[in-house]
């Protein structure tokens, strides 16, 4: 499968798409207010199916697709089972109808024909910019608004995605990720942190104050708020494209990449900013999406090992402290920098679970993305 991402250009005729979302607004208000009502009286949770059979036999959307419809409702049914199990911390709430964003056509109900796509019910034709060819059938398409009051179309096709090919076949390498430094690799390499968010603080909170002085409700104060979203744009889009090309670099030169499972709540929670600003967890994320186009391996290793602690003559030392940077072993009389000795620690151990079937890493002098 494939996700194609395209911008809408600006016209006046984008106005229905905002009515369309009002409508999948007023279905999910409506659905969750059947929610709690059904709760109230029974004591027990309304299924998906009720819950669409419920909606298509008392209303009929005007705009609305009615696979658009069920989609809404699948959405919300989704969000009250995360909560059952416990990965969400509350139920869905009601939304207003600004704040709704997203709109999908899953088999039908609109039609793509080159930078041009349709909507079928309401009759309106939208241009986009067609930054690449669509490859494969259409499976689903999305229209979505984002913050800056832009829309964009997601198209998803049954097409295989491209493969890349990797300089080293069978190399490993271990990643330990830092807060000074980003990361640290296995063999010596150390990727500095970019600081996008720290780089644009001033000017966030120079947009924030401009805003909280804005009388509410005022255009003034709609202008202002897209100012501030537009700064917060711009470090998410360096952000994203500076970790996009760091996957890519050690996707292409590492068969197997090693990490750490990092409990990134509690880090979040202690260190807060400087924990966004660094976003390991996103990387995370794009790397095992890179690492599957070239064939490679991303192993993580269980989150309770003391990478950072473990000398290479077995050693743990145990009073070892955040604040301390480089430690020496009492038992062998090793100096170890902590964080390349944690990297080459998660490499062994991850050729350890692995089985101990990987090549030793080749010595090479590796160029990676730096700010």
């Amino acid at each position: 499968m494939i996700t194609y991402k395209y911008k809408l250009y600006k016209s006046k005729r984008n106005k229905w798409i905002n009515i369309l979302l009002h409508e999948a607004c007023f279905v999910w208000n409506h659905c969750l207010a059947l929610q709690k009502r059904y709760y109230a009286l029974y004591g027990k949770y309304a299924g998906c199916a009720k819950m669409q059979k419920h909606f298509a036999k008392h209303y009929t959307m005007k705009y609305l697709h009615s696979q658009s419809t069920q989609e809404v409702i699948q959405r919300l049914d989704l969000a009250y089972r995360r909560f059952f199990e416990r990965t969400a911390k509350r139920p869905p709430k009601f939304k207003r109808a600004e704040d709704f964003s997203s709109i999908v056509y899953k088999q039908g109900g609109f039609i793509l024909k080159g930078n041009t796509f349709k909507i079928n019910k309401i009759g309106k034709t939208f241009r986009f910019s067609l930054s690449r060819p669509v490859r494969g059938e259409v499976k689903r398409l999305s229209v979505k608004k984002s913050h800056m009051g832009d829309y964009y179309i997601t198209v998803v096709t049954d097409a295989e995605p491209k493969r890349y090919g990797k300089t080293h076949n069978g190399a490993s390498v271990g990643i330990d990720f830092g807060l000074k430094t980003y990361m640290t690799l296995s063999d010596g390499i150390h990727v500095e942190n970019p600081e996008f968010l720290k780089h644009n603080l001033a000017a966030l909170r120079k947009a924030s104050r401009k805003l909280s002085r804005a009388q509410h409700g005022s255009n003034n104060r709609k202008r202002r708020k897209a100012e501030l979203n537009r700064c917060y744009e711009k470090v998410c889009n360096s952000r994203n494209d500076w970790q996009w090309k760091l996957a890519h670099e050690v996707c292409r030169l590492f068969d197997n990449i090693f990490v750490e499972d990092l409990n990134l709540d509690g880090m979040c929670r202690r260190w807060g900013r400087k924990m966004h600003d660094l976003a390991h967890g996103e990387f995370l994320n794009i790397l095992t999406n890179v690492a599957d186009k070239y064939g490679c391996t991303v192993h993580k290793i269980g989150r309770y090992y003391p990478s950072s602690k473990t000398c290479t003559c077995g050693y743990v030392n145990n009073e070892l402290k955040l604040t301390d940077r480089e430690w020496t072993c009492p038992e062998c009389g090793a100096h170890h920098d902590r964080d390349l000795l944690a990297a080459n620690n998660i490499l062994r151990r991850g050729i350890d679970e692995l089985g101990g079937k990987i090549n030793p890493q080749p010595s090479r002098a590796a160029v990676f993305v730096r700010t």
